[in-house]
């Protein structure tokens, strides 16, 4: 038999997710007992069967990495954003908004489609969210913030995935960490591969960086691209703070 959504069974576990809300977005899910996952632009959810954030083990309709969570937050209006990505699984993703009062789901609307990758993710309104993966598992993103600029609509770069961020972060690591006034080379594919956690291979790590290249229009040489991708992350997507 399937789970329902993840609903609070009892008053501890309504008042752990309240705080959970106060504090911010986050993600819940059951593994036998209540989860939660703060959500942040450094601490997105990765969801799947073996290996992320959330994983369901044993749950074969369920992709190895199906969907993701991201944050993004923004300046002038402040605004915490929250995305919700398919990431190209074979049995879907959907999503509804619901309102949890006291633990008691109400007015739960219609399910929808989550994109698939590579399109852009969908901005999740405020409040509270089931997401049902594969049509059999659930997770629970709640505390999402108003966004009363409609961040969507700003002229931002798209986000990258999560993975794909993961391999920017390793790309632009030396020019984070160089001393003023020193040159640092471009780390190869195979030097990126075994630093990220888990490993990947180099084949893997070349086409993240070509689809990074798709994502921001990259068309010159494979040279050039990887400069100006370096270039471009270090500008619009990450910061010190990364290398924290």
């Amino acid at each position: 038999m399937n789970p329902g959504p993840v609903r609070p069974d009892g008053a501890a576990e309504v008042a752990y997710l309240a705080q959970a809300a106060n504090r911010g977005p986050y993600i819940a899910w059951r593994d036998g007992e209540l989860r939660v996952h703060a959500l942040s632009p450094r601490a997105p959810a990765t969801i799947g069967r073996v290996q992320g954030t959330v994983t369901f083990p044993g749950h074969g309709q369920i992709s190895r990495e199906h969907a993701e969570v991201t944050v993004r937050e923004y300046d002038d209006p402040r605004a915490v954003c929250v995305f919700l990505l398919d990431m190209g699984s074979k049995h879907g993703t959907e999503h509804r908004t619901v309102l949890l009062r006291d633990g008691v789901a109400r007015e739960p609307g219609p399910w929808q489609p989550a994109p698939r990758f590579p399109a852009r993710p969908v901005q999740l309104d405020a409040g509270a969210h089931d997401v049902r993966l594969a049509g059999e598992q659930y997770v629970l993103i709640g505390g999402v913030p108003l966004d009363e600029g409609r961040t969507t609509d700003r002229d931002a770069p798209p986000e990258p995935t999560v993975r794909q961020r993961q391999v920017l972060v390793e790309l632009c690591r030396p020019f984070f960490e160089a001393a003023p006034g020193t040159f640092p080379a471009i780390p190869t594919n195979a030097e990126i591969a075994v630093r990220l956690q888990p490993p990947i291979g180099a084949e893997r790590v070349s086409d993240l960086i070509s689809e990074l290249y798709r994502r921001y229009e990259l068309q010159g040489t494979r040279e050039q691209n990887r400069r100006q991708l370096v270039e471009f992350a270090r500008r619009h997507l990450l910061d010190p703070g990364d290398y924290a």
